[in-house]
């Protein structure tokens, strides 16, 4: 078989090559314009995102590494994706290429890979990663409760949450956005760049509706907007429809205007209709003591979602081939 090896270049076909080789080798879904997105959200390294090909054009296999935006220091490389009848051979290219490439370049302190554990290959990922010397260090797990968004919606509004002023956020209020996202302690990690938050805010979040803006004294306390997810979707697997909240930032000093914000955003899924369909509030939490993997499958409001593998030599330095 002749194979042809490729970097990353927009508009070229390759989200289209990427969202074929995940589906089809993961069994979850994904759509070239996500890949997009996230591609131009993310501010990847083009040379980082390698691709094989056939001598026809049509895709084989890919690796991408990203550097941690939680963990300094750290660089996922990810698992090399390939359609079935991909040979072996082509996905330890791509792998050991791109390692070495981000050992070069990045010379992170830490090479690690994590993968989502519903993948239907997640016992052959796990072998491939051992094979190149990767241990397990952490799981990642949603932990959710749900809310009836009527009952939200109709929390009293104490004297100390009526100092906040509330209303729904517009195109001009991406500066906004980004500021309150830019104090938050968490949300301020997720972004690599301004573009990228421009790019969250006004083709995602604004161009769906809903975000809400609070005010005390006409600076902005605390954002955010909810989300419907529905059932078996790829990231939350959840077997029927919820609303989540697809951001939250909070102003640090201002942790009450957690609960009028989200009385305000339960006041917004009333009026979008969707009244009948319960408020997932959730967080993720990572942590490497087997007893949460227990707990996940003993709790319903407890579920496992990526393992981490680190490389068990890393420090940027060594050889993972």
């Amino acid at each position: 078989m002749n194979v042809i090896y490729k970097h990353y270049e927009p508009d070229q076909g390759f989200e289209e090559h990427q969202a074929k080789i995940y589906t089809e080798a993961s069994g979850l879904p994904t759509t070239a314009d996500e890949i997009r997105t996230r591609l131009n959200s993310q501010n990847r390294d083009p040379k980082a995102i390698r691709y094989a090909l056939t001598d026809k054009g049509e895709p084989l296999a890919y690796v991408q590494a990203i550097r941690s935006s939680s963990n300094p220091g750290r660089v996922y490389v990810s698992y090399p994706w390939a359609i079935p009848g991909c040979p072996a051979e082509v996905q330890e290219k791509l792998f050991d290429e791109v390692v070495s490439y981000v050992q070069e370049h990045e010379k992170p302190l830490e090479i690690a890979s994590s993968f989502v554990l519903r993948s239907k290959i997640a016992d052959k990922q796990i072998q491939f990663y051992q094979k190149k010397g990767f241990v397990e260090k952490e799981r990642i797990y949603w932990y959710y409760s749900d809310f009836d968004v009527n009952e939200v919606s109709k929390q009293e509004i104490t004297e100390e949450l009526n100092r906040f002023i509330a209303r729904l956020a517009t195109n001009a209020d991406i500066d906004k956005l980004i500021d309150i996202c830019r104090v938050d302690p968490h949300m301020r990690r997720v972004f690599p760049t301004r573009e990228a938050s421009v790019n969250y805010f006004r083709d995602r979040v604004l161009k769906d509706g809903h975000a809400v803006l609070l005010f005390e004294n006409n600076v902005v306390v605390a954002a955010g907007a909810p989300l419907r997810i529905k059932p078996n979707h790829p990231v939350y697997d959840w077997k029927e429809e919820r609303i989540i909240m697809r951001f939250t930032a909070i102003r640090p000093g201002y942790s009450a205007a957690m609960k009028r914000l989200l009385i305000e955003v339960a006041r917004e899924c009333l009026s979008a209709g969707w009244s009948e369909i319960p408020f997932r509030l959730h967080f993720y939490f990572h942590t490497g003591f087997t007893a949460a993997s227990f707990l996940a499958e003993m709790e319903g409001n407890i579920q496992t979602f990526e393992a981490i593998f680190v490389h068990q030599s890393n420090h940027g330095s060594n050889s993972l081939s």
